[in-house]
């Protein structure tokens, strides 16, 4: 019969995990479920007491009071979002959806009928997106224009028959860089998984002829693509020109921080090939282990071509190219 029927209704509205309320022609709480009363901490033998208005955060009070007052002198129905204070302090933001109430005999307004849902998360998800997005839009912009200056620049500086190749191998240490600033967000990259990343290609050289060492530490994401680009550029060249295109040729690479004049400092020391000479021109590769290394990890570079063989210095002036 119609008593079982309401009271079936209202045991579902009351026991629902929506936040269902329900006020009269006044705007005043005539109803709130278990799920509203629980967020806002009230008893339900003082609802009649409690005022909805003095929960909400006071910035949004004009957000939220121009729909509610349209929707209640038109009866109308309405949604907005607003920020409320729960009952343990916390300000969450609610989205709520009413809809008008009448008397189904006389059409006399009776009040409004909604339901809150808690969209924080929602919105906070929503927030992350979009920086995550806006983040994504730059590291590409960044990408494809050191993918366009390397391009450019190997054009200029290699052989027609030999761009191509060139050009992929730099490509893939440029790779093989983003790859571990992935790992991290993008937050920085471990200087020996750098390392490790960039002399993979010279294969079992690694460890017998290449020997490396240094102090376990994280450098910046700029840092880091940049460095990448140029132990890919010493690599290649040492194979082609330098101590590893000779039988008895050796490299050491080491790296150190936290020394008083340079606290960071990073050597590529190239030896057993003699009377190493300075190329007759400067190429890209030049401008990568020096200029770009310089400006992107605020250091002095040196490069020293010799008798005893050839040596790769940079030596930070800050502490700039740490993470951390």
């Amino acid at each position: 019969d119609l008593a079982v029927r309401e009271e079936l209704i209202h045991a579902m509205a009351e026991n629902s995990p929506a936040m269902l309320w329900m006020g009269d022609a006044q705007g005043k709480c005539m109803f709130l479920n278990k799920a509203l009363r629980t967020f806002w901490g009230v008893d339900p033998e003082d609802l009649s007491k409690f005022d909805w208005g003095s929960t909400t955060h006071p910035d949004d009070l004009e957000k939220l009071a121009g729909p509610f007052t349209i929707a209640m002198t038109e009866q109308t129905s309405f949604k907005v979002e607003a920020r409320y204070r729960r009952a343990d302090g916390e300000y969450r933001t609610m989205q709520t959806e009413a809809e008008p109430r009448f008397n189904p005999k006389s059409g006399t307004f009776l009040g409004m009928t909604g339901v809150n849902t808690d969209i924080t998360a929602r919105l906070v998800a929503e927030e992350r997106t979009r920086m995550l997005m806006g983040e994504l839009n730059h590291r590409t912009k960044n990408i494809l224009a050191v993918v366009q200056a390397v391009a450019r620049q190997t054009a200029r500086h290699s052989p027609h028959d030999e761009f191509i190749q060139i050009f992929n191998d730099r490509l893939i240490g440029l790779a093989a860089s983003n790859d571990l600033l992935l790992r991290r967000d993008w937050t920085g990259a471990d200087m020996a998984e750098l390392v490790e990343a960039q002399l993979s290609h010279l294969g079992d050289v690694v460890g017998q002829r290449i020997r490396t060492s240094g102090p376990s530490l994280s450098i910046s994401s700029t840092a880091a693509q940049t460095l990448g680009m140029a132990l890919h550029e010493l690599s290649t060249n040492s194979l082609k020109y330098g101590a590893l295109s000779r039988p008895n040729g050796r490299v050491h690479l080491d790296w150190s921080i936290d020394d008083q004049d340079h606290p960071f400092e990073i050597r590529w020391i190239e030896i057993g090939v003699e009377n190493v000479q300075a190329p007759s021109r400067k190429g890209f590769g030049h401008s990568v282990i020096v200029d770009m290394v310089s400006a992107a990890m605020d250091a002095e570079v040196s490069v020293e071509f010799g008798e005893s063989g050839f040596r790769w210095t940079v030596s930070a002036r800050s502490r700039a190219a740490l993470q951390g």
